[in-house]
């Protein structure tokens, strides 16, 4: 995320530990496989929200 963040390329405003909470909470309100497509919705949703602020 560093490497990431010094490019440009995410925001830098969101710490290795916000990261893995917000994919834990994604794996635990998803993780039947009839839930699958919410979580591919809620993952689309999160590395929407990493992008970098213009």
């Amino acid at each position: 995320m560093d490497a990431c963040a010094a490019a440009g390329a995410i925001r830098t405003d969101i710490s290795p530990t916000d990261m893995g909470a917000a994919l834990e909470g994604i794996a635990v309100t998803s993780a039947m496989p009839e839930h699958r497509e919410r979580a591919e919705r809620l993952l689309d949703l999160k590395l929407d929200g990493l992008q970098a602020r213009s």
